[in-house]
């Protein structure tokens, strides 16, 4: 980003003291990854309050942002200080008038219940490889506070960039939508995840939903699986300008048929195939969704390529840490690392991706959080027939273990450790490791993974 102080203080209806810095060239709000010549802005939460990290960064910082409580810690720093109301209010602001400026870069927008890191590291992935220059989140950049931050690291001379944008309460996403402004706007598909504070199935819809109502005009938007008819079924309209991947007359969607690893795409006539490294139906309908994509995409830019050379643009995807990558495992097991998120879809598409591999299959599957009150129901509800072994961890799949008396299941993730740690599985076994994030499952990925940490294969 680059930006004066005026502006600045313009677009956060706030007021410099001592001197207005000429130029801003970056906003940071972790004293911990800090770096020289950024404005360093406070933030205050529940549990912490940023104005009172700011001195340890004060001798390096072009100048500082906090809210009037905040800014009466700050008397004894010599520093330009610029007091707003509201310093997570001030970053979106700030993030917004640069998103702004971006004239020539595409912002694509992605939001959903599940699929979003997936499908915007393969549009990350093709869109690169096609030589385009491309900006995309980070890790989970993806909130109130991470998509602001995204958005002021995407240079102004990106091409594209590619913003994951993900809600638990009431209210996000239209502060998001706002900020971000999308060309293309994204939903990947819908389920109860985060349902607990968005008031259940029909509430995720209506909040995902708000992404659509900021598009920029001109822009179009891009409907994954069941999202249309969820939009439609609970009175939300539906853009005229989108592709959708339920629409049998779009010709724009491109289709797939899976026949082990190997994934067939057909698109308008022609038919192109490559190798996945998994049997995963949820990748490749993902695949195939970013393939429609980026289509329509360099359609749309009056430079269109053929559907073998996106594809071949995607085969260089990998899963990012965390999600269904596979891993060296102890005596020679396969362990695949699913352990950053889990919602009812993603943990039945691993559960089947487990059950199409050869060999010994085992599942250690743990709780899913935020599902609301229909919890207990969803979680008792998840196939894990035709697996080997299963372990389950959390007081939520205590109601599956319930139905499996071949289960073997834990109250906790440290008592499940403690029987781990005496349990080898070896080569022709694939472990799948599975949960939210609450149940830090990446320990026991830790636990059964060769070596000082995870290796992927």
């Amino acid at each position: 980003m680059r930006m004066s102080g005026s502006e600045m203080a313009s677009v956060t209806n706030g007021h410099w003291s001592g001197a207005i810095p000429e130029v801003i060239t970056g906003v940071a709000t972790d004293t911990r990854d800090f770096e020289s010549g950024q404005a360093f802005l406070a933030l205050r939460g529940p549990s912490f309050d940023g104005h009172t990290f700011a001195a340890t960064v004060a001798d390096q910082a072009q100048a500082l942002i906090g809210d009037h409580q905040g800014v009466s810690l700050w008397s004894g720093l010599d520093n330009s200080i610029l007091e707003v109301e509201d310093t997570l209010r001030a970053l979106g602001d700030i993030a917004h008038a640069w998103r702004m400026c971006l004239s020539d870069t595409t912002v694509i927008a992605i939001s959903g219940s599940y699929g979003k890191t997936s499908l915007r590291s393969m549009l990350e992935t093709g869109f690169t490889a096609m030589g385009f220059k491309v900006a995309a989140t980070r890790a989970n950049l993806n909130n109130l506070i991470g998509v602001p931050q995204t958005l002021l690291r995407v240079p102004d001379d990106a091409d594209i960039a590619v913003v994951e944008c993900g809600i638990s309460e009431c209210g996000e996403m239209v502060r998001l939508a706002a900020m971000v402004r999308p060309d293309i706007a994204v939903l990947t598909g819908m389920t109860a995840a985060h349902s607990e504070g968005l008031g259940g199935l029909s509430g995720v819809v209506r909040e995902k939903a708000l992404l659509l109502e900021s598009l920029r005009d001109g822009g179009w938007c891009a409907l994954g699986k069941d999202v249309a008819a969820l939009m439609r079924a609970n009175h939300i309209a539906v853009p005229g300008q989108i592709i959708a991947v339920d629409d049998a007359q779009d010709d724009e969607i491109v289709d797939w048929r899976l026949n082990g690893c190997e994934l067939t795409l057909a698109y308008k006539g022609l038919q192109h195939s490559v190798t996945l490294d998994l049997p995963a139906r949820h990748w490749a309908e993902n695949y195939a969704f970013a393939a429609s994509i980026m289509l329509r995409f360099l359609h749309d830019r009056e430079c269109p390529h053929t559907l073998a050379e996106v594809a071949d643009a995607l085969a260089g995807w990998q899963p990012v840490a965390g999600r269904m990558q596979r891993c060296e495992g102890k005596n020679g097991a396969v362990v695949l690392d699913d352990s950053y998120n889990a919602n009812p879809v993603s943990m039945q598409a691993a559960i089947d991706t487990l059950r199409a591999l050869p060999g010994n299959r085992i599942a250690i599957l743990g709780d899913m959080a935020e599902l609301g009150d229909a919890s207990e129901y969803l979680h008792a509800e998840l196939d894990i027939g035709g697996l080997n072994s299963i372990y389950l961890i959390g007081m939520q799949m205590q109601a599956l273990a319930e139905k499996h008396a071949e289960a073997r299941w834990f109250s906790s993730t440290d008592e499940a450790l403690v029987s781990l740690a005496d349990t080898m599985f070896v080569a022709g076994d694939t472990v799948l490791v599975k949960a939210s994030r609450a149940m830090a499952l990446d320990a026991v990925v830790e636990l059964l993974c060769s070596g000082e940490g995870v290796h992927a294969l």
